[in-house]
């Protein structure tokens, strides 16, 4: 018997996946105030939209880049954020409190009241007569939490962690490959606190002197044009006028400073690409950010605070941002930028520059070009470049006359 076409039953189309939108993730330290961007993780990790292509952190941001790292390269988003919730609770363990305070005594007191007086303070003590052994109570707590086999393995997101050179004091960024425990350590250590951490024959501190975070790596990899920054150093505070307060400003100052002028950076060399019609990547990577965390939190806690009930506010802080950049921004991204960098890390003040009208022909096209120019331009460029890891020699006529006009600038300014 023939069944009637209406009575046949059609299964329904599958509903195709949702691409998830590739992110990068760069996450500032500050102490316990990480507990914040473990909150605004746990929201990013539950996500379907997004996956996190890449990190850079330093500090905080750095250890907890790498547990989340760590847990994705194993494909589980799930565990990551068990992973990042334990690591958080063991830190406000009370015995690894006391454990700190057997350490370092009345440095360990001192961090308590503010990390910028302790920072800049000039007393005797160091750790390497307070703690002549070199015991960081981070490392169980690191190990316990980051598998660095799997960090390397090529399913991990990518993953840049800065460190500052003690006697250079030069940023190095450590990538997937050379990554370790002691690099996560040198990355975190406050040098008031802890012995600098020896990487390769050299002595590192905290990263957030020269990058927190850097930037550029990420920038430069191309694995994901949109970037969010979790920022962590509050974007405005009262004038203090007490001499804890200020040395506390000074501190939250001198580890934003690095961020301030890349992203200054940044949209300088975006101007001068819109103006010079290039096509610099620059101009497709889209900058967001989640934070900083309320004026309210800066003002009754500290980096240094470690009890449970204080790392609990904190995170659950981090999640409400979570959501709520997801909410207002989640469909913005891959689409269009949200953070407007001049805003968010310019003072508006621009000054006056007089430029000198130099005589002779104007348009660069119409400089005549010696016979060896070619020959004298170096054929790479610095390998420390901010945005650009290789180069070569210009091929262009116009990038030669470009470079021919600096070098003939600085010789008439030497015979001059």
């Amino acid at each position: 018997m023939k069944k009637n076409l209406a009575e046949i039953n059609v299964r329904p189309a599958a509903t195709p996946r949702k691409v998830r939108k590739p992110i990068g993730l760069a996450l500032q330290g500050g102490g316990s105030w990480g507990a914040y961007t473990w909150g605004v993780l746990d929201v990013l990790l539950a996500s379907r939209s997004i996956s996190i292509a890449q990190f850079s952190g330093t500090s905080a941001g750095a250890i907890n880049a790498a547990i989340v790292a760590s847990a994705l390269a194993k494909g589980s988003a799930a565990q990551a954020r068990k992973s990042l919730r334990a690591f958080w609770l063991r830190v406000a363990d009370p015995a690894l409190a006391d454990l700190a305070r057997k350490i370092w005594g009345p440095a360990e007191r001192s961090l308590r009241q503010s990390f910028g007086a302790w920072l800049l303070s000039s007393g005797a003590m160091t750790p390497y007569n307070s703690n002549p052994l070199g015991i960081n109570p981070l490392r169980d707590a690191i190990e316990a939490h980051v598998d660095i086999d799997a960090i390397r393995s090529k399913a991990s997101p990518a993953l840049f962690v800065t460190v500052t050179n003690v006697k250079t004091g030069l940023p190095r960024v450590i990538a997937n490959d050379a990554m370790s425990i002691d690099a996560l350590l040198a990355s975190a250590c406050v040098p008031e606190l802890f012995q600098a951490v020896e990487l390769d024959g050299e002595q590192y501190w905290d990263g957030g002197y020269c990058g927190n975070p850097t930037l550029w790596p990420m920038i430069h990899s191309g694995l994901a044009d949109d970037l969010i920054v979790v920022q962590l150093a509050p974007e405005f505070a009262e004038v203090p006028t007490d001499g804890l307060g200020i040395r506390r400003r000074v501190g939250e100052i001198i580890f934003n400073s690095s961020l301030v002028a890349e992203m200054q950076a940044i949209t300088a060399m975006r101007a001068l690409a819109e103006r010079n019609a290039d096509t610099s990547h620059l101009l497709a990577v889209r900058m967001h950010r989640i934070g900083p965390p309320r004026d309210e939190l800066h003002a009754q806690g500290s980096p240094s605070e470690r009890s449970r009930a204080w790392l609990k506010l904190l995170q659950a802080e981090g999640r409400i941002a979570g959501r709520r950049f997801l909410s207002a921004h989640g469909a913005d991204i891959g689409v269009r930028e949200t953070l407007d960098l001049a805003k968010a890390y310019s003072d508006g003040h621009k000054p006056k520059m007089r430029v000198p009208v130099k005589e002779g022909p104007q348009d660069i096209d119409k400089v005549p070009l010696p016979a060896n120019a070619e020959s004298r331009l170096p054929r790479t460029a610095e390998s420390g470049d901010r945005f650009h890891k290789t180069g070569g020699a210009p091929a262009s006529a116009s990038s030669i006359r470009g470079r021919v006009k600096a070098g003939t600038r600085r010789r008439s300014s030497k015979s001059t």
